[in-house]
């Protein structure tokens, strides 16, 4: 995963994404001579001069940078960063497929699989199980769900780096009127076909097959 990010990108995307604190943010601000470089004179003072201690200090820092920050590569980083820890990392696995699955909802539909498929799959316990969220699965019943996706996930999970690493898939850090989130799809037919879903009747019902 190689995202070139400069070091005003590298500090937002700490702050918007990683919990960096506002203190190590601010601290940053005043003793970096570069940010006078990136930013014009204006909207650096607008940047030093901010309340740091304010509530709502983070959407007001983004007002002032966001014209220097490319929220593509936000995305970018953000999603590879998910899909390589739950490449490598069963643990984390449940909760990553539950954001694809929002992330799904809000407009990124090439998670149909991860997503739709795996994603919803612990959202919505299948009805075997009497619990109505993965929260309330034993620990028995959510290894029982996830051992049923392996090995078919590995091959998922590589197939959504490979188009994002590759440009098939370029998120844009945009969204549309509907608040959906916007991306460029270069996948060919074949690349865009699920691996998970299969239509079974003329009506277009789709059915979810793990084992197949």
């Amino acid at each position: 995963m190689n995202i070139v990010l400069n070091n005003l990108e590298k500090y937002c995307y700490k702050l918007f994404y990683e919990d960096f604190e506002i203190t190590k943010f601010e601290d940053w601000v005043y003793s970096n001579k570069e940010l006078e470089d990136i930013m014009n004179k204006d909207d650096y003072i607008d940047l030093i001069s901010l309340d740091f201690k304010s509530r709502h200090i983070k959407s007001e820092i983004e007002k002032v940078v966001e014209k220097y920050i490319d929220y593509g590569k936000f995305e970018k980083k953000l999603i590879l960063t998910l899909l390589y820890r739950a490449l490598k990392s069963k643990n984390d696995l449940p909760d990553i497929l539950m954001k694809f699955y929002y992330m799904y909802c809000h407009g990124y539909i090439f998670f149909e699989d991860l997503g739709l498929g795996y994603g919803l799959t612990c959202e919505v316990p299948p009805s075997k199980y009497t619990a109505d969220t993965w929260y309330e699965l034993n620990e028995e019943e959510k290894d029982e769900i996830i051992d049923t996706f392996y090995p078919k996930i590995t091959v998922d999970i590589k197939r959504a780096i490979d188009w994002i690493e590759n440009d098939k898939i370029v998120l844009l850090g945009t969204q549309n009127e509907l608040e959906h989130w916007e991306f460029l799809d270069n996948r060919n037919v074949e690349e865009k076909k699920s691996n998970i879903w299969v239509e079974v009747s003329k009506d277009k019902k789709w059915w979810q097959f793990w084992n197949k």
